[in-house]
């Protein structure tokens, strides 16, 4: 593996994104590295860079008083998903995954961006939020996009952005920590991977900084309009991409 301008472009800009939401790297990166790497190695490179963008932020995160059982159903449920996500890893069509995420972003972002107002989903309690938490985590494990539906929940709850900032970003660090764990004892981290470990480190540490720094000077509507524009523009580069490749195999 080489390190190429397109790998370093895509881990800057979704380390910025995932330091200002809280999420998105893998949503972010992947749109970039599909292009130029293999998922088996994506994967952990991802999973990795995305818990490293974590660690910074939440060293630069604002005191913020919530209570921790906001997040901890979301959590457990995660943990149990992970193992099967990894799993899945090496026997899934990667490129078939990436399109159906893909079509999935096309279509939410849309309808999230005139702002339904779905009280039944509202009233939904943990039972509801741990489901999402378990789909989370198995989408953790398959590729580290562990935030890409627990982000469309906590926006269809309408909670503010300050709650889903909390759970996504504590969500995610728990599920990407386990992950990493994970691929470890399965042996899919090899000893080639760790040096790109350190690159990531260095090129993805500013731009995290600068986003976690961004988000206290935004307001409510405008962090919603970046989320969605961005999962938006990930979710066509990935259909764009895995039907281009789905067409190359036929």
């Amino acid at each position: 593996m080489e390190i190429s301008f397109i790998f370093i472009i895509g881990a800057c800009l979704a380390a910025f994104v995932q330091g200002l939401t809280g999420f998105a790297f893998a949503l972010i990166a992947m749109s970039f590295w599909v292009w130029v790497l293999p998922p088996q190695i994506s994967a952990p490179l991802v999973v990795f860079a995305s818990l490293w963008c974590h660690i910074i932020s939440l060293s630069k995160e604002q005191p913020i008083i919530l209570k921790r059982s906001l997040v901890y159903v979301y959590i457990v449920a995660g943990l149990i998903g992970v193992p099967l996500g990894t799993f899945l890893l090496n026997i899934i069509n990667a490129e078939l995954f990436k399109l159906i995420l893909g079509v999935f972003l096309i279509v939410w972002c849309p309808v999230m961006y005139v702002a339904p107002q779905f009280k039944s989903i509202q009233l939904l309690g943990s039972k509801a939020d741990a489901s999402i938490g378990f789909i989370g985590g198995v989408l953790g494990g398959l590729g580290g996009f562990c935030g890409a539906v627990p982000s469309a929940w906590v926006m269809l709850k309408n909670l503010p952005k300050q709650h889903q900032r909390y759970i996504l970003r504590h969500f995610n660090f728990a599920i990407q920590l386990f992950t990493i764990a994970v691929y470890l004892w399965q042996g899919t981290i090899s000893t080639e991977l760790l040096k790109y470990f350190g690159i990531l480190i260095l090129i993805i540490s500013i731009p995290a900084i600068l986003g976690a720094q961004l988000f206290y000077k935004i307001s409510e509507r405008q962090f919603k309009q970046i989320v969605l524009s961005l999962l938006f523009t990930s979710g066509c580069i990935l259909l764009i991409s895995s039907v281009h490749q789905l067409k190359l195999s036929f």
